[in-house]
Formats: C-alpha cells, sequence, structure tokens
C-alpha cells in the first residue's frame, strides 16, 4: 500500500506558498529564490512550510493568537541573564561570544521576527504581579537579589503586518557598493580598525571581523556604512592612493537609502548604522541628522541599552560592548544638540550606565600603546560629555531659576578645569608627542567649545542680573567670552595637516573649511552683536588714514581660511559634501 502522501492545495502540482494559502489565492508556486506571482508582485517573502498546518480556522486563528500574546519576562536587575536584541533563549546563558544580533543581518534569522523590549518600571510592575499568578513557573517572578527594580523585556514582532518591506534590508545596496569597493575592502576595513575604531569604539572588532569573512552574514545596511565612512581615509593608505577614489556622494546614498529599510525592522545591528550615519563628514543635512539622533536615542532605550549591565549574566565583551554603544549614543546627542541648536533627547536622571573602563575598550591584553592612548582619548570625551550634557540645560530650559544658576556656573566651571587639570600629557593641546593620538585634537576643540559655551551662558545670566554692579560684571563676562573665541580661532589656525587627518567627531565644531567658516560667522556674530562696553577701553584706536579696520570677527575667519588651505590635504578638501 502507498504511503499516503498530502494533497497539494487545490490540486496544484507544487505546494502553495504560505501567504496564498493564507488568503486562499491561486498560488503559481515558487522558492524564496523565486518566488511566486503574487508575492514578487507584492514584494512579499515567499515561503513554503515543511510542515502542514491545520485545517480547521479556529485552529489557525489559536496559534496565530499564541504568537502574538507572548508571556512577559522579567529579569531581576541585579540578576540579568538574558538581554540581547532578540528573544533570548535559555541554552544561551553560558555563552562566551557576543550575540551575532549585534553586527549581523537579520534575515540569517528567519525564525527571530520579534525584538525583545523593554517596558516602562510601572508596567513592569503589573506584569511581575499577574505573572505571580498566572505563570506556572513562579521562579521566574521571585529571582535573586533585590527584586525593587525589576527589568521586564517583552516579545514584539519586528515587522509590520501587511506592509511591504524587503526582507533583508540594505541587501541590494550592499552588492552595488560590493561590486565597486570588492578590490579594495580588505584595506578600507584595515584602515577603520586602525584609525577610526581606536578613537570611536563603538563596534566589536573581533564580532565584526568574524561576519565580514563569512560574506554574507554581516548586516547589509551596516557595511553599506562602514565603507561610506572609510572612504574619507582612503588617501591615508599608500596602496589605495594608486587608483582612483570612488564617489562618496554614491555610496553615502546608497547607505542612506538602506537605512530608511532597516528602520522598519530594526534591531541592534540599525543602532550601528544609525551612529557610523552621524559619524560621517561633513554634515550638510542638519535637519535628518537631528531625526536620526532622536531615532537612535529611543531605539537604544527600547533596547535597554540605558540600564548598566555590569552585573547581567552576560560575556564580559557583551556588556563592554553595550556600555561603548550607550556612550555613543550620548556623545552623538549632547554634540549635536549643541552644534544644531535643538535640546537634548537624553537627561541624565534617565540612565545608569556608568563611564566606560579601560578594559571595556582594551579587552584584550596584547593592544598597542597607540590604541590604549586612543581609548582614554574617547574616556576623557565621555566625561566631557557629563559636563555638557549638565550646561546644556541653562540653555534651553525656558523656566531658569536666577538664584541658582550662578551656583551651576562656577560648579560646571570648577567641573571643566578639573577634567583639564586630569587630562594625560599626550592629550594635551601643547604636546609634543609624535604621532599625536586620533581624535586629541577633536577633544580639545571640544573643550574650548564647551568653555565658550560657558562663558555665553555667563554674560547673559550677568546681563539679566538686577544688581548694582551689572555693568562691571558684564563687561568682566564679555572679555572672558571674546578671550574664549579668540583661544578657539588661534587652535584652528595651528592645526597641523596630521592634525586635520585624525578622527575628528563632526559635532565638535567640524574642521571641514565650509562648517567651520559657518560656525565662526555664527559664533562670533552672535557674539559681537553684543552692546558693545565703553569705547576708551574696548574699542580700537582709529586708523590715521581714516580707514577703520575690519571687524574681529572677520580677521578670524579670514585666518582661519588662509590655514585650513595652508594645511589643505586630499581627504579634507577634495571630499564632496554628502547629501544625508
Amino acid at each position: 500500500m502507498m504511503q499516503e502522501q498530502r494533497r497539494p492545495y487545490r490540486s496544484h502540482k507544487v505546494p502553495a506558498c504560505d501567504r496564498c494559502r493564507r488568503f486562499k489565492r491561486r498560488c503559481t508556486g515558487g522558492t524564496p529564490e523565486q518566488p511566486c506571482v503574487l508575492c514578487s508582485l507584492q514584494e512579499v517573502p515567499c515561503i513554503i512550510s515543511s510542515s502542514p498546518k491545520g485545517s480547521s480556522s479556529s485552529h489557525r486563528r489559536v496559534k496565530r493568537d499564541q504568537r502574538r500574546v507572548q508571556p512577559p519576562r522579567i529579569v531581576p536587575s541585579d540578576s540579568i541573564e538574558n538581554v540581547p536584541s532578540s528573544a533570548p533563549e535559555d541554552g544561551e546563558i553560558g555563552q562566551e561570544q557576543i550575540d551575532c544580533d549585534y553586527h549581523g543581518s537579520p534575515g540569517q534569522a528567519q525564525s527571530k521576527m520579534e525584538l525583545s523590549m523593554f517596558t516602562s518600571p510601572v508596567l513592569s510592575e503589573d506584569i511581575r504581579i499577574l505573572e505571580r499568578y498566572m505563570s506556572s513557573k513562579s521562579t521566574s517572578v521571585e529571582g535573586t537579589g533585590s527584586s525593587g527594580n525589576p527589568m521586564v523585556f517583552l516579545k514584539v514582532p519586528r515587522r509590520r503586518e501587511g506592509l511591504s518591506m524587503a526582507e533583508n534590508p540594505g541587501k541590494h545596496q550592499r552588492e552595488i557598493v560590493m561590486q565597486i569597493l570588492q578590490p579594495y575592502a580588505d584595506e578600507l576595513v584595515r584602515l577603520y580598525f586602525e584609525d577610526i575604531h581606536p578613537a570611536f569604539p563603538i563596534l566589536d572588532e573581533h564580532l565584526f571581523l568574524e561576519l565580514y569573512k563569512a560574506g554574507s552574514k554581516l548586516s547589509p545596511v551596516l557595511s553599506c556604512y562602514f565603507f561610506a565612512v572609510s572612504l574619507i581615509l582612503w588617501h591615508h593608505s599608500p596602496v589605495l592612493t594608486q587608483f582612483p577614489k570612488p564617489d562618496p556622494d554614491f555610496i553615502w546614498n546608497l547607505a542612506v537609502e538602506g537605512l530608511q529599510q532597516d528602520f522598519l525592522i530594526p534591531g541592534l545591528s540599525t543602532m550601528y548604522s544609525v551612529l557610523l550615519d552621524m559619524t560621517g563628514r561633513p554634515i550638510c543635512s542638519m535637519i535628518v541628522n537631528t531625526v536620526n539622533n532622536g531615532r537612535a536615542a529611543t531605539l537604544a532605550q527600547a533596547l535597554g541599552l540605558n540600564r548598566d549591565p555590569t552585573n547581567w549574566k552576560r560575556p564580559k565583551s557583551e556588556k563592554s560592548l553595550r556600555i561603548r554603544l550607550w556612550w555613543a549614543v550620548i556623545i552623538h546627542d549632547r554634540w549635536s544638540s549643541f552644534a544644531h541648536g535643538i535640546s537634548p533627547t537624553i537627561t541624565k536622571s534617565r540612565y545608569d550606565v556608568p563611564i566606560p573602563a579601560l578594559t571595556d575598550i582594551v579587552t584584550s591584553t596584547n593592544q598597542s600603546d597607540k590604541r590604549i592612548k586612543a581609548a582614554h582619548s574617547f574616556i576623557h570625551l565621555c566625561t566631557l560629555t557629563e559636563i555638557l550634557g549638565e550646561a546644556l540645560p541653562l540653555v534651553y530650559d525656558l523656566n531658569i531659576n536666577q538664584n541658582e544658576i550662578w551656583k551651576q556656573i562656577r560648579r560646571l566651571t570648577a567641573d571643566l578645569d578639573e577634567w583639564e587639570d586630569h587630562l594625560p600629557i599626550y592629550l594635551r593641546r601643547n604636546s609634543d608627542d609624535s604621532p599625536r593620538v586620533s581624535g586629541s585634537s577633536s577633544l580639545q576643540l571640544g573643550y574650548l567649545a564647551v568653555r565658550l559655551l560657558l562663558n555665553r551662558i555667563s554674560l547673559h545670566a550677568a546681563t539679566g542680573s538686577p544688581d548694582i554692579d551689572r555693568p562691571q560684571t558684564t563687561r568682566y563676562h564679555l572679555s572672558q567670552l571674546r578671550k574664549s573665541a579668540q583661544d578657539i580661532a588661534t587652535y584652528v589656525c595651528s592645526l597641523t595637516k596630521a592634525q586635520l587627518q585624525e578622527f575628528w567627531l563632526p559635532c565638535t565644531l567640524p574642521p571641514f573649511l565650509q562648517t567651520l567658516k559657518s560656525s565662526y560667522n555664527l559664533n562670533f556674530n552672535l557674539i559681537f552683536n553684543t552692546p558693545s562696553p565703553p569705547k576708551n577701553r574696548y574699542s580700537p584706536p582709529p586708523n590715521p588714514n581714516g580707514h577703520n579696520p575690519p571687524p574681529l570677527h572677520h580677521r578670524i575667519n579670514r585666518q582661519v581660511h588662509n590655514r585650513i588651505h595652508q594645511n589643505k590635504s586630499p581627504q579634507l578638501l577634495d571630499e564632496t559634501p554628502d547629501r544625508r
């Protein structure tokens, strides 16, 4: 007797795909590589399940409800076992490697169609009470350690039902990028981890290289942004300078197109893509960068990156990676707020992630002295960002207590002085170390910018003060503000070609000519539009020939313009503005 076989749907010779079977449509038969006509027109995955489904509609409805309603999992804050980007499995607790979801492609795990999203403390308390009475596994609630601040994450679908979207976002864009850069890809990867990664270590080098060598396992959107950022270093390599440089605009546009698709099914790899997007330079679309910054901050908090993972039962490398990733989000949030005039999204009271330690950045014992110094530069950038984050409320708050503002200004000024005193010698402006630490010049320019900001806040506070000695106080703070502005101009004019080729954070007053000119025009116009003090003290003497010298901010802009062109390099001035 012949073995009974399942009859094909509607007597087709080829079984129907899951989507046509669900909607009772006529299916031409297909595979994920060659979808059927309807799936191809709707641009959705064409999947044929190997196991039969129940014929009862009620049975299908029950299974669908079971997929949608997942029981929450509660993790005590002092004993967290699993917090990866996708739903963690019990067998992954003891793993020693970082989950591939951090840099991997979402298309590599077809079963992981859900994302672990952290819930609010108010909701977590309700879920904790409900699970105590409804769940058979009461031990998942009664965790060891302090349970007063439990962390709850729920499984939520990554895709929007019924919306046509790419199965693997950025795959088409990556294929185009690799067709262009394939002969130079290995050299660009080496340049990135040699010049950019030590100063801004947001990636896990070991995991990234492992997925990169495996071929298509690396996130396509992350690949596009990685090579777009690496193109800045094209002229740093004697191997690449022999060949014409590909058009950076074209590569950036492909990366941006892939990022828009990736945000429809976001995950941890999306965080790295958007951070690299904001790290790219020059900045020509401030509104897009501001929107991406808000997306990154919100997604990071949804993934639980704002919580301290120190006591979690996860690999040390993964906890260090989460700390570095969160601080990269804070750095972009606060410095872009300072540069673009939009209030920051993240407040200090909403996260408890500590500042990265050296062991969180230098994860292996055989690191070079160059990488260790660059790691210290990143740590000091984080501490400087903390000071900036406390100063920004004095700029954006609409209701400021005038009686307390001077206490805050004095405290922040003291913190900034202490920050400068604790800088290592190789990170100071007058350092004679050669070669210089990558990122140290950007760090010093950021310090001068924060000093300028505090002086401007002091000037505005003195101007609105009702004290009797307000004119004298205003003149003093105006002189301090002018001195800070002159220090910035002097420092920029002293930059060498080697310093301009270091890693620069775009929002710490970028070193590009176009952005520098606009930044200085804005800063100095605001400074010198302030009511002038008496002429006998600040105004220059009249020219005996009857021609007054140009304003100070015009002379400073001219010096900056001349200095940049004297130190121009192909990497800086041949870069066409991106269209992001």
